[in-house]
């Protein structure tokens, strides 16, 4: 998902950046069979035993995660676009459909009992599953799900997930309802869409409820896409895919379903979202407590529509120290933890138990005891489906007030302008000045390589020759001499009245507090560049998860680290939302940039041929190079820790975290 991370807990992938699928989903354009999948019954609590461990936890009907920020950005599964907030969305709400245990493209009912696919690819019908209550004793019916997903796309907004639907509802290249009422102008503009033609508005909110049709006496929802699409299950079946009680929603101040006032609903930052800490769904657990930066737990739903789940209690707390989170796990007062690269080897000092990921099966063996007296369990070797990305902004706002992460402002030696990113030398200084090799062996210990490109490894558009960026002070300083940013048509290097290279800089580049790893990345970029020359000054600057996030999105960061955890095992789901969705807007990549390449996307991701279409993302991954619009860093494989008395984990790497449904301990 577009998701961007707070951290890398994962119980199967915690304290790293993983690398590719093993496994590959349909094509994103592939048009589906005339039939649906087979439709099975949702999967079982019970999960394949494991070894039983060598010690008992103390408390085995309540699970915790002594997490490194025990924070969340909403809980509103529309606007929800980041890993920490998905994990809760993902016990507490439920989807139409739910992942095949690990598989990444297989696919069972959960509040559809079944489905059913038109003959021309492009209308969906699910049979809604009935007696199924929400946590606070509403009924689920077939209009909450219709209205789930007309609210998700009315809401829309490049700081959500909804262009994930947008395109399938539609129309390619179409992912935001902006698009629908206008000519996208009012983009992520609450006041400028309310101020948009009126009978545009409704006719917007006609198409949408056109397109998604209830009928409660049948017990099913229509879905009639713009054009076949192959990855709709996939898609559908990530956390903003989640259903809500459309009673409860409009009593908690959420849209009430007029096409007369959805745009006052439109473009929903987190800040202002009624339903950011509470939470209704009919899923295994019931949201019990949210205090970000402190505590979230959950409670087991007694009232569920299949067998209650084995625990009785999740609990996250937020402990940022790693020594007193090694303690925990140690104690036995924690079941898992996230942990830093450069704490592994404390780790694996006390492991008992080995699993090791397993290539031709796509999953991991039978764990191997290999030290009966040792307390935990490594997961280990299998890669996975994220990486970090380092981010300019091109077009950095300054508010009123000042932006004191560009310093000055000016180009003075203590600052940077706003549009310092903007000048590609510069963009391109800072990719040539990233030692990948340091982040590697320091930090994964060997267990990463670099990454040359967006995609991973078995996409089209993957090429292990794409041309990139690999550390060369240089031509570091090159580009710094090649640049222009007093714009008076002299190279920096050889501009007699001064420019960046004589006078150098100061700016902030943000992580978030807890990722040690981004932490460090940044003060390996800071190192290098001062390095080159010593009037270059980068500061880092810790955020919490929150503020990380909104920052990003009011596009003040100058330089950062953008995680993405793919939605969908496709290219399209890497390209979009670093080109021309969520990343490309919180870069602030320049519209004529985002034309030129936004017509690759639509012809990639309408293509068939996967021969064709690789050719085509070739054409996109030249486009990211030449203008140095970003530098992925590395792909690696996962590394993650758990008490042995920990059972029934499904280790599926497109989980946003644990689902605790099946998990149990003893």
């Amino acid at each position: 998902m577009r998701k961007f991370f707070a951290l890398l807990s994962l119980l199967v992938v915690a304290s790293m950046v993983l690398a590719a699928c093993g496994g590959s989903a349909p094509a994103a354009t592939e048009a589906p069979a005339a039939e649906a999948p087979a439709a099975t019954e949702a999967p079982a609590a019970e999960a394949p035993a494991e070894e039983a461990p060598a010690m008992a936890s103390k408390d085995p009907a309540t699970f915790v995660d002594a997490s490194s920020s025990a924070t969340i950005d909403t809980l509103d599964p529309a606007l929800a676009y980041d890993t920490a907030s998905a994990e809760i969305i993902f016990n507490v709400y439920e989807t139409l459909v739910f992942y095949d245990g690990e598989a990444t493209d297989k696919f069972v009912p959960q509040l559809a009992e079944s489905y059913e696919l038109s003959e021309d690819g492009a209308v969906w019908t699910f049979k809604i599953r009935s007696g199924v209550k929400f946590h606070e004793g509403g009924d689920l019916t077939a209009s909450d799900v219709a209205y789930s997903y007309q609210r998700g796309l009315l809401q829309g907004g490049y700081s959500s997930p909804q262009w994930l639907l947008a395109e399938p509802f539609f129309g390619v290249g179409i992912d935001d309802i902006s698009l629908v009422v206008g000519d996208g102008s009012a983009a992520d503009d609450r006041e400028a869409m309310a101020a948009s033609d009126p009978a545009a508005l409704v006719a917007a909110c006609e198409k949408v409820k056109g397109a998604i049709v209830a009928d409660d006496a049948a017990g099913t929802v229509t879905m009639t896409l713009a054009q076949p699409w192959g990855p709709f299950l996939p898609t559908i079946a990530q956390s903003w895919g989640a259903i809500m009680d459309s009673e409860w929603v409009i009593e908690n101040g959420g849209w009430d379903g007029s096409c007369d006032t959805w745009q006052n609903f439109y473009a929903m930052q987190s800040a202002d979202d009624p339903f950011s800490e509470i939470a209704n769904g009919t899923g295994p657990f019931k949201l019990e407590k949210v205090v970000n930066g402190e505590e979230i737990s959950l409670v087991r739903n007694d009232a569920y529509w299949r067998e209650p789940a084995k625990l009785e209690r999740i609990v996250i707390k937020q402990v940022s120290e790693w020594g007193t989170r090694f303690s925990m796990m140690q104690a036995g007062d924690a079941d898992v933890t996230d942990v830093p690269v450069e704490n592994r080897s404390q780790m694996d000092e006390l492991v008992g138990e080995r699993c090791e990921y397993n290539a031709e099966t796509n999953s991991y063996n039978a764990c191997e005891v290999v030290d009966d007296a040792q307390p935990f369990r490594l997961r280990i070797g299998r890669p996975g489906l994220q990486q970090d990305v380092l981010l300019f902004n091109f077009n950095i706002v300054v508010p009123e007030g000042g932006n004191p992460l560009v310093g000055s402002g000016t180009l003075d030696g203590n600052g940077i302008p706003a549009d310092f990113f903007g000048d590609v030398h510069i963009r391109k200084a800072f990719a040539y000045c990233f030692d990948h090799s340091v982040i590697i062996e320091d930090v994964y210990n060997g267990e990463a390589i670099q990454s040359y490109q967006l995609t991973l490894p078995g996409m089209p558009g993957f090429f292990n020759d794409t041309p990139h960026y690999s550390f060369d002070v240089e031509q570091c300083a090159a580009e710094f001499k090649l640049a222009d940013l007093d714009k008076d048509g002299i190279a920096a290097g050889d501009d007699p009245e001064g420019d960046v290279w004589t006078t150098g800089f100061r700016v902030q580049m943000a992580y978030n507090q807890g990722n040690t790893t981004r932490q460090i990345l940044a003060e390996v970029l800071a190192a290098s560049l001062s390095e080159v020359n010593e009037l270059f000054t980068v500061e880092i600057l810790g955020l919490p998860w929150p503020a990380y996030l909104r920052q990003q999105r009011a596009k003040v960061i100058p330089i950062m680290t953008g995680g993405w955890l793919e939605d969908i095992h496709d290219p399209h789901n890497w390209y979009q939302p670093y080109l021309t969705g969520t990343y490309g807007a919180r870069q602030s990549i320049p519209a004529e940039l985002k034309d030129q390449v936004r017509v690759l996307l639509e012809q990639g991701v309408a293509e068939t041929d996967p021969a064709k279409r690789a050719e085509i993302y070739k054409q996109v991954n030249q486009f990211y190079y030449d203008n140095a619009v970003g530098v992925p860093i590395v792909l690696a494989t996962s590394h993650g820790f758990s008490q042995r008395w920990v059972d029934g984990v499904i280790t599926n790497p497109i989980f946003p975290g644990n689902y605790f449904y099946t998990i149990s301990k003893k």
